[in-house]
């Protein structure tokens, strides 16, 4: 005699995918729990340092602090929902898949649906902060430009993220049941979501590419391992992410239960890209850590060329400075070889100075 329930096989593959999924969701909740501790920890680390950075590590304490709180609450209604759907109420018609489909609007339930959306909404506004960040870098109108492009995107995704909440809060609704209403807005939502993150991470990307080829063009290939170091990690970022909501997205589209285990893990592996973003920042390894260390160290290379350039020069008098030709030079005289004087152009090491300040 077996002791198989009287379920067909697929409906038994539909609840191996449930369970799947809520037993993946606890370890994504794991690695989630260690990152959001290393942050904790950095953040902690550097609040103790009173520096200009001091309030934006204030801020990023505070954001690891609301996603892990979202990624909790995300975990503990899920468990609590599985728990529903494979002990209380077993007997449901058509088994435990479908209870968690269609009770996907009860109260329990609820609670992860919401923490997934707006943990979505965040990590979306963190990456497009950072590319706005970025582009501002390098020119206000760069900046305004990266800042409209984002806040459409932005706008767009709380639009339809709003309609997907409202879809799977209605009874007998859920991204795979749409009942009562015309349009599914699972697909284009998560479609969406996908698409900002792809695109947001090109953007950055592509910008710290020209920037490294800039920096390699004027100042050799060694000042550029950073920028190198931080494109690496972006696109690593992303990837996991996208690599996740591509598992959900083709079998959803497919109509395939193994979408079932990937809604889950979602919930958790969208916490990780921003985690590890703000503890690479912390760490001082980010890009806006990186930009600032950069940018000082350029100028205090490019004072100490100038000042080790004339630490064998003095003028030859206070007044020696003529204009010839619409270009200002100066006189000149070594103190190793005071026998002839040499003429600086003073208006090509000011630009000099200039092209080098401006990187």
């Amino acid at each position: 005699m077996s002791d198989t329930p009287p379920e067909t096989s697929a409906q038994l593959n539909a609840e191996q995918a449930w369970m799947a999924g809520a037993l993946i969701t606890g370890a994504g909740y794991g690695i989630v729990a260690a990152l959001f501790w290393l942050c904790l920890l950095a953040l902690w680390n550097r609040l103790k340092i009173k520096d200009v950075h001091r309030r934006r590590h204030l801020l990023f304490l505070i954001y690891v602090c609301v996603m892990f709180i979202f990624g909790t609450l995300f975990l503990a209604s899920n468990s609590q929902f599985t728990q529903l759907a494979f002990v209380n109420n077993r007997g449901y018609p058509g088994g435990p898949s479908a209870y968690e489909e269609q009770m996907f609007s009860i109260g329990v339930d609820e609670i992860s649906n919401v923490s997934y959306v707006l943990a979505n909404w965040l990590a979306d506004v963190l990456l497009a902060w950072r590319c706005v960040i970025i582009y501002r870098d390098f020119g206000v109108r760069s900046g305004r430009i990266a800042f409209l492009v984002t806040g459409v995107m932005l706008l767009a995704s709380f639009v339809l993220g709003i309609f997907f909440l409202l879809q799977i809060s209605s009874p007998s609704s859920s991204p795979y049941m749409n009942f009562g209403r015309s349009i599914n807005w699972t697909l284009p939502y998560f479609c969406l979501t996908l698409g900002i993150n792809i695109a947001i991470t090109l953007l950055i990307v592509v910008r710290l590419l020209f920037y490294r080829r800039t920096m390699v063009q004027l100042l050799g290939p060694g000042h550029a391992t950073e920028c190198t170091t931080v494109v690496a990690m972006l696109i690593e970022s992303a990837a996991v992410y996208a690599t996740f909501s591509l598992l959900f997205l083709i079998p959803y589209a497919l109509n395939s239960p193994i979408s079932y285990t990937f809604l889950q893990v979602l919930g958790e592996a969208q916490l990780i890209a921003p985690l590890l973003i703000i503890y690479r920042e912390a760490q001082g390894k980010g890009w806006i850590s990186q930009a600032s260390s950069v940018v000082s160290s350029t100028v205090n290379v490019d004072r100490d060329v100038h000042i080790e350039r004339f630490t064998d020069l003095q003028f030859v008098s206070q007044i020696s400075s003529s204009r010839s030709g619409g270009t200002r030079t100066l006189e000149l005289t070594s103190k190793q070889d005071p026998s002839g004087p040499m003429t600086v152009d003073v208006e090509e090491v000011r630009r000099e100075d200039i092209e080098m300040h401006a990187l």
